[in-house]
């Protein structure tokens, strides 16, 4: 949901929407369970890793089938399951879907799959971050916490305190863990004084505005300090699931928060029959969502560990699913997605 952001707060501004309910995106008791909630899934990856030594084969697969692969038949659902949408969209979704399912063999036959696996790591980081910082707005939406200093600042310390911790690992203590030749020790002071630096002015913003944006407050406190945790104590291949199981369930909720609203009974013809069926039942939803995680996940990493080019054809699913993603949340310019997600 990365594009969700900027659209939503410009339609506010220009009042053209109503006025918001709540501060939650979908209600406190999922907004607390999941989207801000979702962070204790993380911390738990931390804890089984670092303190009781779990393998992180074991964490790797019950993350990878049960929520990676299941949030990627999120996007899914409502794009090539969406009979409207392959008719509205043909040349974004099967033109994304060509390009990117071959983008990875054609990577590796000119001899980078190293840097295919770099692209793909370095993008899903980004897109787990533009989806905290699409919460973050939508937040912002709901609190009416929309003045253009605190927009500023907001942006600003969300990405300086989430992009440093992986910069501090790899590009100045570890960078053999990524296979970098070089690093840049001198970069440390200056990176910690850009962290203290960005933390007081905000800090010193929240204390001298009138308003209290408590929902979120609770997301930064929930997913900030769980990455520089998991950064301290885990190289790429423990922090991946940490950082972005997370990110799945944040996922999963807005979208069971979208296909139900969206995929009503009245018009669940005109969009097929898994739009329907994941919209009524949420036991359907989990159950096809497994089943479609297991068809290629399971496989692509079989075929993946003995075989370069199917290793590249697989990558294709995430990198789909990564530019996709960052289209079919612009909410400006979707009526249904603003009534989908009841902002319109």
């Amino acid at each position: 949901m990365e594009r969700v952001v900027q659209p939503v707060q410009l339609h506010l501004i220009r009042g053209q929407a109503t006025q918001p309910r709540n501060c939650w995106i979908i209600s406190r008791a999922v907004d607390g369970t999941l989207v801000i909630g979702g962070a204790a899934a993380g911390y738990i990856y931390l804890l089984l890793y670092a303190v009781f030594h779990v393998p992180i084969g074991y964490l790797w697969w019950f993350w990878s089938v049960g929520f990676d692969g299941t949030h990627i038949f999120g996007t899914a659902s409502r794009t090539f399951f969406d009979r409207e949408a392959r008719a509205r969209h043909p040349r974004l979704l099967y033109g994304s879907l060509a390009a990117f399912f071959a983008l990875g063999p054609l990577m590796v036959l000119a001899g980078l799959k190293g840097w295919l696996a770099l692209l793909v790591g370095v993008w899903a980081y980004y897109h787990v971050l533009r989806q905290h910082y699409g919460f973050m707005v939508l937040y912002k939406v709901k609190n009416r916490d929309l003045a253009p200093l605190d927009n500023h600042l907001d942006r600003l310390f969300l990405w300086v305190t989430m992009i440093l911790p992986p910069f501090h690992r790899f590009f100045i203590h570890h960078p053999e863990e990524l296979g970098i030749p070089f690093s840049f020790p001198r970069a440390e002071v200056p990176m910690w004084i850009l962290l203290a630096a960005t933390c007081a002015v905000w800090v010193a913003r929240q204390l001298v505005k009138r308003q209290v944006d408590l929902s979120k407050y609770l997301l930064f406190a929930a997913v900030i300090p769980l990455h520089w945790l998991t950064f301290a104590f885990m190289s790429w291949q423990a922090a991946v699931p940490t950082v972005t199981i997370v990110h799945n369930l944040q996922y999963h909720a807005i979208i069971w928060f979208h296909n139900r609203n969206r995929y009503g009974v009245a018009v669940a013809a005109q969009h097929g029959r898994i739009p329907a069926a994941v919209s009524r039942s949420l036991l359907a939803y989990i159950g096809i969502a497994l089943v479609f995680s297991a068809l290629y996940r399971i496989p692509g990493f079989t075929l993946g560990k003995v075989s370069d080019l199917a290793f590249g054809f697989f990558c294709g699913f995430g990198l789909t699913h990564y530019y996709l993603d960052s289209r079919i949340w612009r909410v400006r310019h979707d009526p249904g997605l603003r009534q989908a997600l009841q902002l319109a």
